[in-house]
């Protein structure tokens, strides 16, 4: 009965949320934000007339996933905001904790802390001291209120997935959704009305107009960061055939890839591309990966070296590797290639330099860069620039300590999932465990260029990673 209850007021509290959010601005939002927002209060309901009000953590996790692809889709309450994945997280932090605590086991464990959690305290802490000194501690302070709530989600979803079925579950929704929101990157690609923010235009071809596909972020290298994330999940999946419906599977694969290069994210295709040489490399196929890999070499040579061919005879390939709408512009300033990274590269750099010990404060680089700005810059103008890229961000905003803590996290991570894959690479379990371990080394590769931390798929993947982990430990009786 307490359940029923609890799931009630839950849902009318999520309900009331969408609708004090939404109603003082429906004149104000574009259709598509409209179909958005009364969607996801028409899949409350369904789910409240389907379950009879008796939605579970599961449910919530679910419902967190689908809001995912909606990451910049923001409900308005004067100066403050929630995101769509905020607004579910509330529900689903309560369902996880009043789970946990029903089993005695669990509330035992809650103090046995894997390494990587008790790491990631000591991070936290830090991230902690180094608002002090912050330029704004108010921004810093939000950020990392923002980094908790992720982490704690990593570490309930470790908890609550102690089932087989369950996990096996939540993967297979977990890639769907992906690829559901890859078929919406299909089309925006080519039809702007379906742009939730302002469209990006890549180039045109004749008289088709190609956009750089985003969803519902800002950026649409963050929607290709989404998707890097779960494409080595499926593609494990797909080849050990983990789950018995390979059309679909396939399916998903085939439109995750599509839905990537829909968003033309440079650092996407570099990431992913890495990511499956190190599956390679790993599953034994060394050969084939030294090949691919020199491949990958050979081909950006050449078209960096036939810049003034490409954008005579192949515009579209021109503006998809080099972004710059003519040969002359590039040919002047070949840096303006990398857009905006260098200058704030150089930046962050001089923040680090300035402050070694604890950093300029959680995201508060982007706040300084007007002070640590490089005199000859690619970009004039600017003021405000992010750094783009997750190490040069751990440096300059938590000091050389805060970085190595986050560092010795991913060591402990990738090296606890690499084990278990090896010692268990012939259970599905032990195979599931790679595609989560290559996720991670997507994060890795992919943080070179992009502020990689707060995604929330790394920490849900992360949070994957214990629960099997955990899983197999329990079923062997460890």
């Amino acid at each position: 009965m307490k359940d029923k209850i609890i799931s009630k007021l839950l849902i009318v509290f999520t309900v009331c949320i969408f609708a004090g959010g939404i109603l003082p601005y429906l004149f104000e939002l574009f259709s598509v934000k409209l179909v958005v927002a009364v969607g996801f209060l028409a899949i409350l309901v369904v789910l409240l007339i389907i379950k009879k009000g008796r939605i579970t953590v599961y449910d919530w996790l679910i419902l967190y996933f689908i809001g995912i692809p909606f990451h910049s889709y923001q409900i308005m309450f004067g100066a403050f905001f929630l995101r769509l994945t905020e607004v579910f997280f509330i529900p689903f932090l309560i369902f996880g904790a009043v789970q946990i605590s029903r089993s005695s086991a669990e509330r035992k464990k809650l103090l046995c802390l894997k390494k990587e959690y008790i790491i990631l305290l000591f991070f936290y802490l830090f991230s902690l001291m180094s608002i002090v000194f912050s330029h704004n501690p108010f921004v810093g302070t939000y950020r990392t209120v923002v980094l908790l709530y992720l982490i704690v989600m990593s570490f309930v979803i470790s908890r609550i997935l102690k089932d087989e079925e369950k996990i096996y579950f939540i993967v297979k929704t977990m890639i769907a959704v992906a690829a559901a929101a890859s078929i919406f990157a299909i089309f925006q690609s080519v039809i702007p009305e379906l742009q939730l923010i302002r469209p990006i235009v890549l180039t045109r071809i004749g008289s088709l107009t190609i956009f750089r596909s985003k969803v519902g972020w800002f950026n649409p290298n963050y929607f290709a960061f989404y998707i890097t994330m779960i494409l080595p999940i499926t593609y494990v999946c797909k080849i050990y055939k983990i789950f018995p419906e390979k059309k679909f599977i396939n399916t998903c694969f085939v439109l995750q890839l599509l839905g990537l290069i829909s968003s033309y994210s440079r650092l996407g295709f570099i990431s992913i591309a890495l990511t499956f040489l190190c599956l390679l490399w790993v599953r034994g196929k060394k050969k084939l990966a030294v090949s691919i890999f020199a491949v990958l070499i050979i081909l950006p040579t050449v078209a960096f070296s036939n810049m003034e061919y490409l954008y005579r005879n192949n515009r579209y390939l021109a503006m998809t590797l080099f972004r710059l709408r003519t040969f002359r512009v590039v040919s002047k300033n070949p840096l303006l290639i990398a857009g905006w990274r260098r200058d704030a590269w150089i930046a962050n750099v001089r923040m680090f330099l300035d402050h070694p010990v604890l950093g300029v404060g959680p995201f508060m680089s982007t706040e300084m860069y007007n002070e640590y700005k490089p005199l000859d810059q690619v970009i004039p103008g600017k003021k405000h620039l992010a750094v783009h890229s997750e190490y040069l961000s751990l440096l300059s905003e938590r000091g050389l300590i805060g970085a190595l803590l986050f560092l010795l996290f991913l060591l402990f991570l990738t090296t606890r999932g690499i084990v278990y894959y090896k010692n268990n690479r012939a259970s599905v379990h032990g195979k599931l465990m790679l595609g989560l371990w290559a996720s991670i080394v997507n994060f890795m590769w992919f943080s070179f260029g992009a502020a990689a931390i707060y995604s929330v798929q790394f920490w849900i993947n992360v949070g994957l990673i214990f629960a099997v982990y955990n899983l197999a430990k329990e079923t062997e009786g460890d």
